[in-house]
């Protein structure tokens, strides 16, 4: 009987088996197809699981973007370090759902068994960079140290770096960690670093544009930004950036073109439109400078008074003074203490006006104001606003002796 017994266990074991690599086979060509909830439910079939079939279903559950799902067998998969690359997915899902601290305990537990594995350093810094920490520090600590307690991910970082030269992405975490510290010096160097064996890595090219934008280098700024655009990267931070890089170079028609870039991606943007209006007065387009210019006034919220001034510069040079003096006037009434406003406001009244007493007092009261502040001397408005008062002074006085006569 025993053997009979045996005998029917064996059958059933052997078809048990021949189901689980059924369902198996099954499941596996449903998930290379993309078709996750049914590779799902046939993986569910399987019985018992293993570690590997905890891992399939963990990646089938994360394919769907049923994250907690893939979690729960993640954690069933990733038993100890022997199963590595379970607990290295695991620990990068942890990460993704803001699960730092259990990322953290992940990849410790595997950096204590795989010391010289550059990914799991910078996995490492991933959840560091985002863990909550109790930031203390002793009065005796030294820089160094304090830096240390406030970015204990840089180690990580650096030891993936020390350990592959080449891994782009810890290069380009500690790239953008000496940018926002504004050690560009620093950012150059590991920028170029990446760039010897990844020439196109456009996140690495970004971050050397934006180091060169912040230290003030027009031209490598431009060269950097350009590389992007050639790339295939096209933002409206990319356009803006680029578009102000060309405008301190003067060179306004590029600077037009990349603020027209940028406006595509956010027409209703108020500085953009008033930077445009400032770029078309530069290029004498008044047309284009002054639909600009009422653009941004139309979209942007309070104060207004430098959109106001700039499209009163644009009506000064269509010599309209009568739309030059009402938004000259409005950009005042915003800030009274507007200078190139105010010295606008001068010239405009000195071509609107035909009372000349009233304004020779606009730039009586424009020198006034200014002659004592701190630069006055090298003030080349107040300059011009002195000689302007003594030729106003003589008209009137030439006049005044011609009515007499």
């Amino acid at each position: 009987m025993s053997r009979f017994y045996l005998f029917i266990f064996l059958i059933i074991a052997s078809q048990a088996e021949a189901q689980n690599v059924s369902a198996l086979a099954v499941a596996d060509s449903l998930y290379a197809v993309g078709n996750y909830s049914e590779a799902i439910d046939h993986y569910e079939v399987i019985q018992p699981k293993i570690e590997s079939i905890y891992l399939k279903l963990a990646r089938a559950h994360q394919a769907k973007g049923t994250l907690d799902d893939a979690l729960i067998n993640y954690a069933k998969a990733a038993t100890g370090t022997g199963e590595v690359i379970a607990m290295n997915e695991y620990g990068k899902l942890l990460i993704t759902k803001g699960k730092f601290k259990e990322a953290d305990s992940v990849f410790t537990k595997l950096i204590s068994v795989y010391k010289t594995n550059p990914e799991f350093y910078y996995q490492r810094g991933r959840a560091n960079e985002n863990k909550p920490r109790d930031i203390r520090f002793n009065a005796s600590d030294s820089t160094e140290e304090r830096t240390t307690t406030l970015f204990p991910y840089l180690k990580d970082y650096q030891k993936a770096v020390a350990l592959d030269s080449t891994h782009q992405k810890a290069l380009s975490e500690l790239a953008t960690f000496y940018l926002k510290q504004k050690d560009f010096r620093m950012v150059e160097k590991l920028a170029f670093k990446a760039l010897e064996s990844y020439p196109t890595n456009v996140e690495i090219i970004g971050t050397l544009a934006q180091s060169y934008y912040y230290k003030g280098w027009n031209e490598e700024t431009i060269t950097w930004f350009e590389k992007l655009l050639s790339l295939g990267q096209n933002t409206q931070f990319i356009r803006e950036k680029l578009g102000n890089a060309y405008y301190k170079d003067r060179m306004y028609e590029l600077a037009i073109k990349n603020y027209l870039e940028a406006l595509k991606f956010s027409p209703e943007d108020a500085h953009l439109h008033a930077t445009l209006a400032k770029l078309y007065n530069y290029t004498k387009d008044l047309k284009s400078a002054e639909t600009h210019g009422l653009f941004a006034i139309l979209y942007k919220d309070q104060p207004l008074d430098e959109e106001y001034y700039t499209l009163s510069r644009t009506y000064e040079m269509k010599k309209d003074w009568p739309n030059a003096m009402k938004y000259v006037d409005r950009s005042l009434k915003e800030n009274p203490d507007n200078k190139n406003a105010e010295y606008t406001r001068a010239i405009v009244a000195d071509n609107y006006y035909e009372d000349k007493r009233a304004v020779l007092k606009i730039y009586e009261d424009f020198v006034k104001k200014y002659d004592n502040t701190k630069y006055a001397k090298y003030d080349p408005t107040l300059k011009l606003a002195k000689e302007r008062v003594i030729i106003l002074n003589r008209e009137i006085f030439m006049a005044k002796d011609s009515e007499e006569e």
